[in-house]
């Protein structure tokens, strides 16, 4: 039987065997995406997004009325000398009015659109996690869906806060007129000040997010927010003067209060954090 040759090393003996170089960076350049996929895959994304707020209109529209309900309660929660409408026969009638022929359609529209933002902002938020997680670390990629869900979690209860806020607003405002004037309010108008004043504090409510995420990526730490707690109550007052639609002291305060509170709570999670990181450092 034929010998078979095996390759040698040094004075003959027989050596490893061999194995063509593989290229690294081109392994590494294969595995990722190409620029023609990577927009094929913000296509798919896209679609899917506007279909989910596509699907929200076509539901809001269905509940719109319902949705009318729910948003006047702030101003029907009025005291009943403050708004047009409540006297004669019946003293508990609560009405907006609107003053143009397509203010009934735009309200239509107005209410649909909330509950579209409503109901497709998961399904938007979730795409946007799919579409960014190739191009994450891995303890980037950890973090991101929870954010994703606090943000949502945290966006909601602002705007829920500024909903039954809203009718103590409306009452400071609407008394400078006195006993013998009334709140003749146009629909539009007031739905388009509830809505800025529910999106005003749902993006507010972001703030102890944003902190904890610079405090994560190593920006910010403990230290550096406790010394500047009295700038932050500076800012988080004229942040909460322009955000509120209403501008008046007694909303201002009650944004800005909580708004303190989430920074101080920021500021325990910064220590946790830096405590399990020292942890980390002498474990290793």
């Amino acid at each position: 039987m034929a010998a078979t040759a095996t390759p040698s090393g040094a004075g003959g003996a027989p050596g490893p065997p061999t194995s063509p170089p593989v290229d690294e960076q081109s392994r590494l350049d294969a595995s990722e995406m190409t620029l023609v996929e990577h927009l094929r895959e913000l296509r798919t994304r896209l679609v899917r997004s506007v279909l989910a707020v596509a699907a929200g209109f076509a539901v809001g529209f269905a509940v719109h009325v319902p949705v009318f309900n729910l948003l006047v309660k702030p101003y029907c929660a009025l005291p009943s000398r403050l708004r047009a409408g409540s006297s004669g026969l019946d003293p508990d009638r609560c009405v907006l009015v609107f003053t143009d022929v397509m203010g009934g359609f735009f309200l239509s529209v107005k209410a649909a659109a909330i509950v579209a933002v409503v109901l497709s902002a998961p399904v938007v938020c979730y795409q946007i996690w799919r579409f960014v997680t190739p191009g994450l670390r891995p303890v980037e990629r950890r973090y991101a869906l929870p954010f994703i869900v606090i943000s949502q979690l945290l966006f909601a209860g602002g705007a829920v806060f500024a909903y039954f806020l809203i009718p103590k607003g409306l009452e400071f405002l609407l008394g400078f007129a006195g006993e013998n004037i009334v709140s003749l309010m146009d629909a539009n108008r007031y739905f388009t000040f509830l809505l800025q004043a529910m999106i005003g504090f749902g993006l507010a409510f972001e703030l102890p997010l944003i902190l904890i995420m610079l405090v994560l990526m190593g920006v910010l730490g403990s230290e550096q927010l406790r010394k500047a707690r009295s700038g932050a109550l500076f800012g988080i007052f004229v942040a909460a003067a322009v955000i509120t639609p209403t501008q008046d002291p007694v909303t201002m305060t009650v944004m800005a209060l909580p708004l303190f509170g989430f920074y101080e709570v920021s500021i325990v999670v910064a220590r946790l954090v830096e405590r399990r990181r020292r942890r980390h450092a002498l474990a290793v």
